[in-house]
C-alpha cells in the first residue's frame, strides 16, 4: 500500500526550488510548503493555511509535473470517514499528502498478479460489459469477500 510521506529537509529544499517560479512565494509553493512537514491534511485546512482555492488545479498544474522528476507527486484520497459540515452532512474533503510514486513501492509489484488471480477466478469480469449489473456485484464481491 502507498503511504502518504512528510519530505526531508533535502527533499523540501528541492520540491521548493522546482515549485516556486518568481522571487514571490504563490500558492503552489505554500502547499509544498505545508504538505512537506504535515501529510494527511484536510482540504479545508489546506484551503486556510495556503490561502488557495482551488487545490487540485495547482497541483495538477504547477507542483506535479515539476516535481515528477523526484519520484514525488502531491494527491488526495478520501478519508475512511466523510468529514461532516455543521449540518452534519457529508463534504467532499479528502486528505492531501506527498506520496512517492507508485512505481517506487514495493507492493506495486503484486498489483498484475492480483488482477491476474482475479481474471482466474471469474474471466468474464475483465472483459464483460461494464453496464452488466452481475458482472458488477460479482467484482465487488470478490473485492470486498477477499482477504490479501
Amino acid at each position: 500500500m502507498i503511504s502518504p510521506t512528510v519530505l526531508t529537509l533535502e527533499e523540501r529544499t528541492q520540491v521548493l526550488r522546482l515549485v516556486t517560479i518568481t522571487a514571490h512565494e504563490y500558492g503552489a509553493t505554500r502547499i509544498c510548503r505545508h504538505l512537506a512537514d504535515n501529510h494527511s491534511v484536510r482540504t479545508r485546512v489546506v484551503n486556510v493555511e495556503c490561502s488557495v482555492g482551488n487545490i487540485s488545479d495547482l497541483v495538477i498544474k504547477m507542483i506535479n509535473p515539476r516535481i515528477e522528476s523526484m519520484g514525488l507527486m502531491v494527491c488526495c484520497t478520501k478519508p475512511l470517514r466523510p468529514f461532516k459540515n455543521k449540518y452534519e452532512q457529508s463534504t467532499g474533503e479528502c486528505l492531501w499528502s506527498f506520496y512517492r510514486k507508485a512505481a517506487n513501492d514495493a507492493n506495486y509489484d503484486y498489483l498484475d498478479a492480483d488482477l491476474d488471480e482475479l481474471a482466474g477466478k471469474s474471466p468474464g469480469l475483465l472483459g464483460g460489459d461494464p453496464s452488466d449489473e452481475q458482472a458488477v456485484d460479482a467484482w465487488e464481491y470478490d473485492l470486498v469477500g477477499s482477504v490479501k
